[in-house]
């Protein structure tokens, strides 16, 4: 189902064990392997193969998952060439993308094609046009053929969820797949952007493109030079390094920024640089011997959507939160995600019982992504949204897409003082729970503003200790000189957070600045919008 509309009932963590328990089986019985076994085959066998003939072979890659298998990948390139490597390794990222053949006549991009079964493949030159670093005029007039991988960039697929849901249509359910649905459509009443990467380059029609030797680091420069955008362009780069003790240094640093980088990436790949050296190590039926993946742990999982539970944040909006059966997600056990508001659960189309896809990298809040919607049990229902606030029981107000209590920060008091008087806003050491709660419900605190009033007879009423009221009293005046930044972020204006506590602060200088301003003063600061202005 990947290869055919792009909407995978399996994650590929759970694909790739199922995957290698098939391999190590017919590796321990050889004289039981079906013949026309699929496991030596590009995709498995399974990806539409069409009817155009690829100029060489578009094979897949190998997998290793730890640095003992990248070791293990080296020692077999060594048997082949009888030698160790002289010309180096490059080491770029595995964009999880859907691979192509765009063919360039002229300097004109005249036909992209799917890989296929690696010999033939589809024809899918309906993109050209929609597609990001593969432009349909090079700024010289080349023939060649670029590979490379075609995928949405995370600002690409959030827009292409809201034009699917604006259409009427199911939201994809991430990236990689919806990239493979879309370079096979035709007939949308609308086209989404996709981004390409270059990773390899071809000589097509017979017309040389590369100088003699040119080694694989210079191809893909080549390429750049002409306009083609390549994975050396992307943030994770392309390194050329002299042994894979450094290949598998580059693989942890760029590991280690994969959360910022604007695509996905599910591995980097490890190639001889040498072209005669990989001419030399050969290629096999299913993928060439002359290069490697090494594949990062999985950010992205399915799971079950048990339920969803809402609470109410600090200024009283209400955070919807999904229940998950657990399930490991880049190192830790997730049982939790964000599902960002109404509105999101109503465009995702999201059930309880759902098979969801769930989204988890580094210290990124684990997010739904979207429903496995052939998964649905029978009888699910839709998540319910609440008709009350789930703190107070008052109403909701319902004007904006993020949902808040009629009361606002009101609803939240205790919350809301408490944050303020954390270590990174007021920092009013001694001011915890239990004092807190004795202030709201004495009446003395029924805002932010409110703590710099207060007088030490009701700080020692509240801490039930002279001496604790006076410690109180203290630590309130010192709060008064924090920076304007945390005083103004402490308050729990609507619309504002840290960051933009911190450009409002810089923007005016002083609270009375700030308190004086009005809506289109407001404007003036970055971020800061004709619709949030008003609400600041």
């Amino acid at each position: 189902s990947y290869y055919g509309d792009g909407d995978s009932a399996m994650d590929d963590t759970s694909y790739d064990r199922l995957r290698i328990a098939v391999l190590a089986w017919e590796e321990a019985h050889p004289a039981e392997v079906s013949p026309d076994s699929p496991t030596g085959l590009v995709a498995d066998g399974v990806a539409p193969t069409g009817d155009i003939a690829h100029t060489t072979r578009l094979l897949s890659l190998d997998n290793v998952f730890d640095a003992a298998g990248l070791v293990a990948w080296g020692a077999s390139v060594e048997r082949r060439l009888g030698r160790a490597p002289a010309g180096g390794f490059t080491v770029e990222p595995k964009i999880d993308g859907a691979a192509v053949a765009a063919r360039y006549r002229d300097g004109r991009l005249v036909q992209v094609v799917t890989r296929g079964d690696g010999r033939h493949g589809e024809d899918v030159s309906h993109v050209i046009g929609q597609i990001d670093g593969l432009p349909e005029q090079l700024s010289d007039a080349v023939t060649v053929e670029v590979r490379g991988e075609v995928a949405f960039t995370q600002e690409q697929f959030e827009t292409a969820n809201e034009v699917r849901a604006a259409h009427g249509a199911p939201v994809f359910v991430n990236p990689r797949n919806g990239t493979a649905g879309t370079l096979r459509a035709k007939g949308r009443p609308y086209r989404l952007r996709m981004t390409f990467w270059a990773y390899g380059v071809v000589e097509l029609d017979g017309v040389p493109f590369l100088p003699a030797g040119a080694t694989h680091a210079e191809a893909l420069a080549a390429a750049a030079a002409v306009g083609v955008q390549t994975t050396a362009a992307s943030p994770a780069g392309l390194l050329v390094v002299p042994d894979l003790a450094a290949a598998q240094a580059q693989a942890d640093a760029v590991a280690a920024m994969r959360t910022e980088l604007p695509v996905g990436i599910d591995g980097l790949v490890v190639k001889l640089n040498d072209t005669a050296e990989q001419e030399a190590a050969g290629l096999g039926s299913r993928f060439p011997y002359w290069a490697i993946a090494v594949k990062l742990p999985a950010i992205e999982r399915q799971t079950i959507l048990e339920d969803v539970v809402w609470e109410v944040g600090r200024t009283g909006v209400l955070a919807p939160t999904a229940l998950l059966t657990a399930v490991e997600i880049d190192g830790s056990t997730v049982t939790r995600a964000t599902l960002h508001n109404p509105a999101d659960i109503r465009r995702r189309d999201l059930h309880i019982g759902d098979t969801v896809t769930v989204y988890k990298a580094g210290d990124i809040i684990p997010r739904v992504q979207a429903a496995v919607v052939p998964l649905r049990p029978a009888g699910a229902v839709p998540v319910p949204l609440p008709d009350a606030c789930p703190r107070c029981g008052g109403e909701i107000s319902t004007a904006q897409e993020r949902w808040r209590c009629a009361k606002g920060t009101a609803c939240a008091l205790p919350a809301l003082i408490e944050y303020a008087a954390g270590r990174e806003m007021l920092d009013i050491d001694g001011l915890g729970r239990t004092y807190v709660a004795a202030l709201v419900e004495s009446g003395d605190v029924r805002d932010v503003a409110d703590l710099f009033t207060l007088t030490v007879e009701q700080l020692t009423a509240a801490s039930g200790s002279a001496k604790r009221g006076a410690k109180l009293a203290e630590q309130i005046a010192a709060a008064k000189e924090r920076p304007l930044n945390r005083v103004f972020c402490a308050l729990g204006v609507l619309g504002t957070g840290r960051s933009m506590s911190r450009r409002i602060a810089r923007h005016f200088g002083t609270m009375d600045a700030i308190r004086q301003a009005d809506a289109t003063e407001m404007q003036d600061v970055e971020g800061i919008g004709p619709e949030k202005a008003p609400v600041v």
